[in-house]
């Protein structure tokens, strides 16, 4: 992801890591992090399909619109639920996830993708004790083509709630 883009407004949460939990007041609109990087191979996309989503452009390149097998839609949001449980969502206040609005999938995964992801704070809504916290999450492959893309909603603590 050009990181231009991203600096323009907010902050990189990265930088403070070191000052979480992060709670609600602690957060801003603008702010960001990359999650992390994985590679995607050509078994854990068959592994994952052949259990998850037995579809065949999942499992045979030879039924596959897109000339090979390309990883399940379940299996691309898996990937990047995995980078950002590592590194952004135990970092928050966090009291649960509360919903995924407008996921998109508007590029395929490949085998031998590397894909990165990043979070943004979208919006913050304060509550009494907690706030909504809304995020829009993003993954791109080493073309960086989006792979992924949606808004969530976290519900994080207020630092006196």
């Amino acid at each position: 992801m050009n990181v231009d883009e991203a600096t323009r407004a907010g902050r990189n949460l990265d930088e403070i890591a070191d000052q979480s939990p992060w709670y609600a007041e602690d957060l801003a609109v603008g702010d960001w992090m990359d999650v992390g990087s994985v590679r995607v191979e050509l078994d854990e996309i068959t592994e994952f399909a052949a259990k998850y989503d037995p579809l065949p452009l999942h499992l045979d390149a030879t039924d596959s619109p897109f000339g090979q097998v390309i990883a399940s839609g379940m299996h691309t949001m898996a990937l990047f639920s995995s980078l950002a449980s590592r590194a952004f969502i135990p970092r928050l206040a966090l009291v649960a996830g509360k919903g995924v609005d407008r996921m998109r999938l508007p590029a395929p995964v490949y085998p031998g993708s590397t894909l990165t992801g990043r979070v943004e704070v979208t919006g913050i809504t304060m509550r009494e004790r907690r706030a909504d916290l809304l995020q829009r999450s993003t993954l791109v492959d080493q073309n960086d083509a989006v792979v992924l893309s949606f808004d969530g909603v976290i519900v994080v603590s207020r630092r006196n709630g």
